[in-house]
């Protein structure tokens, strides 16, 4: 299987480049900070326990990192997607989240399922 280039650079080397996983937990945090302080008790039931918790006690996992036409908008954008399992403390599976950025490493959107 031969590499996959982007910008003329392995994917690996650009997901590192332009710090795609990092920026992707920055905003996955900042996603269920503010569902948390918007709706606590939805959060709750979600989650299965408060944002504190879910912060320093729940396991983030690197699941998917994707080249992606995206329809999900009037003009489809070619973009990278960037998903994070999300499992409790006991290693159950709760939620996953998904950062888009454009083809430069900057975030436009983002999914939580």
């Amino acid at each position: 299987m031969s590499e996959i280039l982007l910008e003329g650079m392995p994917f690996d080397a650009y997901l590192e480049k332009y710090k795609i996983y990092e920026k992707t937990i920055k905003f996955m945090m900042k996603h269920l900070k503010k569902w948390h302080d918007d709706e606590p008790e939805d959060f709750q039931r979600e989650m299965r326990a408060d944002y504190r918790t879910v912060a320093e006690t729940y396991q983030f996992e690197r699941k998917i990192a994707a080249i992606e036409k995206n329809y999900m908008y009037d003009s489809p954008l070619l973009c990278i997607s960037f998903s994070m399992a999300i499992n409790d403390n006991e290693g159950d599976y709760v939620a996953i989240y998904t950062a888009f950025f454009d083809l430069n490493g900057d975030f436009f959107d983002d999914l939580m399922r």
